[in-house]
């Protein structure tokens, strides 16, 4: 059940979204963490120190050059994996590489600066 709420807000989040991307983009993030689903993986891929300095709370700091080799063992390719940065292009290229890898559910959220909620240090 978790699986398919959070399939339904990405589906609805992403309605619309360029289809020529390999990766789908979305801007509202919010409804997501605000929710009870926990069936996704969210990745800061800024560096550390930019990490450190302020992040989206529930993020996982992983930089996008340590992609996808630095994800929990295990990772299933259908697992859901949220990716931000600071303006939306190392997410991007992130969600690229984690698409040639394999991964089939990679979502752009895009950069920090489109968050409207507080950041966690």
């Amino acid at each position: 059940m978790k699986r398919l709420t959070v399939f339904l807000i990405l589906f609805a989040l992403a309605a619309g979204s360029a289809a020529a991307k390999d990766y789908t983009k979305f801007s509202d993030l919010k409804e997501l963490l605000d929710s009870d689903a926990d069936d996704y993986i969210f990745l800061d891929v800024r560096t550390d120190q930019e990490y450190r300095a302020g992040h989206i709370p529930g993020s996982v700091n992983i930089p996008y050059e340590q992609l996808p080799d630095a994800l929990p063992e295990g990772t299933a390719l259908d697992k859901t994996i949220i990716l931000y940065c600071r303006s939306g292009n190392r997410s991007g290229q992130a969600a690229r590489a984690l698409k040639r890898a394999g991964y089939t559910d990679v979502y752009n959220f895009g950069g920090i600066n489109q968050w409207k909620g507080d950041l966690q240090k």
